[in-house]
């Protein structure tokens, strides 16, 4: 009875009185959307492509702190990436489980899942920007800065591999040559919009 009541504040169950909106008195909705009218790309975005993985960071700020924002920008852009390589990861190693059959055991794939957390976060973290770009000062004194990175699935793959190849009891389980050359492959396949 509660949620009802609750549900009748918060609609006002047909008194008249309009709930609140989120723009303030006398703003449109145009006026408050930030890309005015329609959309535009964002500078120096880019999709995933067969070769790396690709991110855009976006940071906002006073135009007299820029070094701040391409720092922020810059961890943006990781953290993004950075969730997009642990989502394809833990799939192939899910899959390549499932490919090589049961044998593999669920310690060593959990093991060959946290090695590979490791290397991606380490590699995520050493990125520079390849992209850096400014929008010009708004009336607050403020930028946006847009920095793009990429990551290469091919040097990330090898560099999992590798420690899959150093723990000799892993390196049998899942066939580190095998592995390798799985984990290429779905790398290459994977594109964060997959259709």
């Amino acid at each position: 009875m509660a949620f009802v009541a609750g549900m009748c504040v918060m609609t006002s169950c047909g008194s008249g009185k309009q709930a609140a909106t989120p723009y303030a008195a006398g703003r449109t909705a145009s006026s408050v959307n930030p890309f005015g009218s329609g959309t535009f790309d964002a500078p120096g975005f880019e999709p995933d492509t067969e070769e790396y993985f690709a991110a855009l960071g976006i940071a906002n700020g006073p135009q007299t702190r820029m070094d701040v924002l391409q720092l922020s920008a810059l961890t943006n852009a990781q953290n993004v990436v950075r969730q997009k390589l642990k989502h394809a990861y833990k799939g192939i190693v899910s899959d390549y489980s499932d490919y090589i059959g049961n044998n593999a055991g669920s310690d060593a794939q959990v093991h060959v899942e946290r090695a590979g957390d490791q290397i991606i976060d380490a590699v995520v973290n050493d990125t520079q920007a390849q992209s850096l770009k400014f929008s010009g000062v708004d009336d607050k004194g403020h930028v946006n800065c847009y920095c793009g990175i990429r990551i290469y699935k091919k040097q990330l793959a090898d560099k999992i591999a590798d420690v899959v190849s150093e723990d000799e009891e892993l390196k049998i389980r899942f066939k580190e040559h095998q592995f390798r050359k799985y984990m290429q492959e779905k790398f290459k396949e994977y594109k964060e919009n997959q259709e």
